[in-house]
């Protein structure tokens, strides 16, 4: 089983990479998913179930090139860790370059439940807000 979970994460990093959102969608995540992602800019938060998910996936992809594992091992019987490094550069010439880890549930041989771990918070929300602009008021209040 924990070997399968391994594969099944290295799936997750090779379908966001090649952007198959529907192999996604249908093999890697369950569909009441949860990703948490702590931060202070427009992407962070807790996406709840997968069209949320997948809907943060798409739109880091606009900015972040693919993602490399570096490392990644089991974590008991029904989880996975891995350590990850991106880099992403914006229009205006923003750019981030760092690791993150995650830890990732499996449950049903899907991804139920992943949690991101930043190397440099404070350097991801600055490229973030950087590259993710919020709609102006009064649309970004739904008005």
């Amino acid at each position: 089983m924990t070997e399968s979970n391994v594969a099944l994460v290295e799936k997750m990093y090779d379908c966001f990479n090649r952007g198959d959102m529907d192999t996604l969608r249908n093999e890697v995540f369950a569909p009441d998913m949860v990703w948490r992602y702590n931060s202070r800019h427009p992407l962070g938060g807790t996406h709840r179930g997968v069209d949320q998910v997948l809907s943060f996936f798409e739109m880091i992809g606009r900015f972040f090139g693919q993602s490399t594992v570096e490392r990644i091992d089991t974590f008991g019987d029904d989880a996975v860790i891995e350590v990850h490094h991106y880099h992403g550069q914006t229009d205006s010439g923003a750019v981030v370059d760092g690791r993150n880890c995650i830890m990732h549930t499996i449950r049903d041989g899907k991804i139920i439940e992943s949690q991101i771990f930043a190397s440099d918070q404070y350097g991801l929300d600055n490229f973030a807000w950087a590259a993710y602009q919020l709609a102006p008021i009064p649309a970004r209040l739904g008005m």
